[in-house]
């Protein structure tokens, strides 16, 4: 029997998905290890008889004289011979369902699950019969192995558009649902409409009338139905010549759909279940409500009884867009708790668009993604010279200079899933696209410019060292030069950083230790070399730290540590006392800034270290500050032709999400715009004199012509 497997050499468990429990080849998809069936006999594998170049899959037509029969009504009153005839036939049907099977394509021995088998050899569309592709074979195998996974509450599929999922989804809920006795299978999609009508009735029900009559089991209602699929025993059954049925055992199994809420199937016992396009649930439905209620459906103590398909492309964050990125951020097969199970109970899985575009597949269904050293031949017949990667790409540049329509292409085609869940670019105060440049311009960078460690006092209170550290609380970008590391000087007693500075940082602090529960904000930190003539980097973040140590009295060290090593002045928000203490408490409060002067309303002569962090003025100036670096700073700069210099993703990513109306839980934002805020000219009051000077200066009026 299939299921989990501890094998040599593998860590994680293993999940075997043969129903016949043979061992083959373990392969890795989207962090499951699984373990295939082993490869059959050369004869046993289907194609072995043809040429390797002519070895691919093919759909194998049925008998002539079988496809004639409709029901299995049909079947029973025909004469003996004509069964024992066929009836191999059936049972080796019925065996490539279960089991799965191998062909060869071009050459090599290729696994196909029973369910990919049903799709591709039985499930006709409005297209005809699918075509074999090679990453919708990884999409049949996952799910294969979120079956045979105890632990496993189904498959969570971020896509990209056109990958045919709907199609996957439709097919397996059609082949288990003729399966299974006393049942019930679910659809919910983004509408009821969208349920009904794009998976029911476009989808399902066609798949299933195209199946073979030994598929079909015993159906009540017409054949063409709008609720629901019900395989149970009519009311009354006739036969063409008026005989009364009595071939076969209903089911009691149904299919069907429900209307788009949160608890559309609360209280009920869910076999199977298809949430269509989950990233595009839009309030009051929210997706990672209606999944706990539901997830609750698959379970019956503590065993998991029922598996789920949940599959998208993703809507702008405020439109479904955040609820399924957590969801699906949550079932990540790397982070399980005490139980086995995911945070969401489901796996996740995400296939790059160049790897599923349509037109772009070689004749054997695998993916043609970069660019061929001559012209390939694809599935449907055409000729191709470049790879899907070269097309996206193409299609891209084509539109860089509209930000919006260039955002919306990436979501729809990500090679990424940072890239599937991109923000809309109207769903920002700032500048998303240029962000977004900049964000793909750093994942290209090879050596990585960033590197992360933690700062040490090589001697208490004289030298401090930057030590790196994998796991290390700070990332660097750039360090100063040996000989201007840990200068300082001292004013009015203390120590103070030296004068003229080519550098400030920003602070998001905390005061607790810890929150009730374990969680909270996290201290944040960014130094920033302003313009200078010294050195080759100007107008720069160099450093960025985010984390939330176990007492907070680390992280204002790690702060005053950094500060005095790079010798850079600190702005924070005047509401946080901890590390304004903290600072005083060790000698270094002249490390923290006043309140600059272009940043004092009225006549305030307040010395107060720090900022408000309440004011309107400064939040529209913290926010105008990081929108001015954005245009001067980040992505491609049409005036200079170069790329920006801004080499870290986190707070980039921090800029895409931020609300100036929902500020506080963004911590870098918060402590890269204060970082820029004291980087700032300050604007001094005019020295105040004695003396009208206008009274210096004589007066004359213009000569008239």
């Amino acid at each position: 029997m299939s299921g989990l497997r501890t094998i040599e050499n593998y860590t994680a468990e293993v999940i075997n998905i043969c129903p016949q429990d043979t061992e083959g080849e373990v392969v890795e998809i989207s962090g499951l290890h699984i373990q295939l069936p082993a490869v059959p006999d050369h004869k046993s594998i289907l194609f072995h008889e043809k040429d390797k170049e002519d070895q691919r899959w093919m759909r194998i037509d049925p008998p002539a004289e079988l496809k004639r029969v409709r029901s299995m009504d049909e079947w029973a009153e025909k004469p003996k011979e004509f069964r024992d005839k066929y009836s191999k036939y059936i049972e080796g049907e019925f065996f490539r369902r279960r089991n799965g099977v191998w062909f060869y394509n071009n050459g090599t021995p290729t696994y196909i699950t029973g369910r990919h088998y049903m799709l591709l050899q039985w499930s006709k569309m409005d297209i005809g019969y699918p075509s074999y592709l090679e990453f919708q074979s990884r999409l049949f195998i996952h799910f294969a192995a979120c079956e045979s996974d105890p632990r496993s509450l189904g498959q969570i599929f971020t896509k990209c558009r056109r990958s045919g999922y709907t199609n996957i989804s439709a097919s397996i809920l059609a082949d288990e649902g003729t399966q299974v006795k006393e049942k019930l299978l679910g659809i919910q999609s983004k509408t009821g409409k969208d349920a009904q009508e794009n998976i029911f009735m476009k989808k399902l029900v066609p798949m299933f009338r195209s199946y073979p009559f030994f598929f079909k089991p015993i159906q009540d209602g017409t054949t063409n139905p709008r609720m629901e699929l019900a395989f149970r025993e009519p009311s009354k059954r006739i036969t063409k010549n008026n005989k009364t049925a009595s071939v076969g055992e209903a089911l009691d199994t149904i299919i069907n759909w429900k209307n788009t809420t949160n608890n559309a199937y609360d209280g009920e016992k869910l076999h199977l279940l298809y949430l269509d396009e989950a990233g595009k649930w839009e309030k009051p439905t929210d997706i990672r409500e209606a999944w706990r209620i539901e997830r609750t459906c698959l379970i019956v103590g503590r065993r998991i009884v029922g598996k789920a398909l949940v599959g998208s492309t993703v809507n702008p964050l405020d439109k479904g867009g955040k609820e399924f990125r957590d969801l699906y951020y949550n079932s990540s097969p790397d982070e399980r708790n005490q139980n086995g199970r995911t945070k969401s109970g489901l796996y996740k899985i995400f296939i790059p668009a160049y790897e599923a575009l349509e037109g772009f597949f070689d004749k054997y269904g695998n993916p043609i993604i970069e660019d061929p050293e001559s012209p390939v031949e694809t599935i449907e017949g055409d000729v191709v010279n470049i790879g899907a990667k070269t097309y996206l790409n193409n299609e891209r540049k084509a539109l860089m200079q509209d930000a919006y329509e260039l955002n919306e292409v990436i979501r729809q085609f990500p090679f990424t899933e940072d890239e599937a869940f991109r923000d809309s670019t109207k769903s920002t105060i700032f500048n998303i696209a240029k962000i977004y440049e900049q964000i793909g311009h750093n994942q290209d960078l090879y050596p990585n410019p960033i590197v992360q460690g933690n700062f040490i006092w090589a001697e208490k209170n004289k030298q401090v060292a930057f030590s790196p550290d994998p796991n290390g609380r700070w990332r660097i970008a750039w360090l100063p030069p040996a000989n201007e590391r840990n200068q300082y000087m001292s004013r009015y007693g203390k120590v103070s950083p030296p004068e003229n500075s080519i550098g400030v940082g920003g602070v998001d602090s905390y005061d607790l230790d810890a929150t009730v529960d374990g969680r909270g904000s996290k201290g944040a930190c960014h130094l920033f070399v302003k313009f200078n003539m010294k050195h080759d980097i100007s107008n720069m973040f160099v450093a960025e730290y985010a984390a939330r140590p176990p007492m907070a009295k680390i992280f204002y060290e790690d702060i005053l540590m950094a500060a005095f090593f790079y010798g850079f002045p600190i702005l924070i928000e005047n509401n946080k006392y901890g590390i304004a203490r903290h600072f005083e408490a060790r000698g270094y409060d002249n490390y923290l800034m006043d309140r600059p002067e272009h940043l004092k309303t009225g006549a305030s002569t307040s010395k107060t270290k720090g900022i408000p962090s309440n004011s309107q003025d400064i939040i529209d100036s913290h926010a105008q500050a990081i929108e001015t670096f954005i245009h001067n700073h980040v992505g491609y700069n049409q005036e200079t032709e170069k790329m920006g210099k801004m080499y870290f993703n986190r707070t980039l990513e921090d800029w895409i999400g931020y609300r100036i109306e929902n500020r506080t839980k963004y911590d870098l934002t918060i402590s890269a715009g204060l970082a820029l805020m004291a980087a700032q000219k300050f604007k001094r009051d005019k020295p105040k004199t004695n003396f009208n000077e206008k009274q210096f200066f004589r007066t004359f009026k213009p000569m008239q012509r």
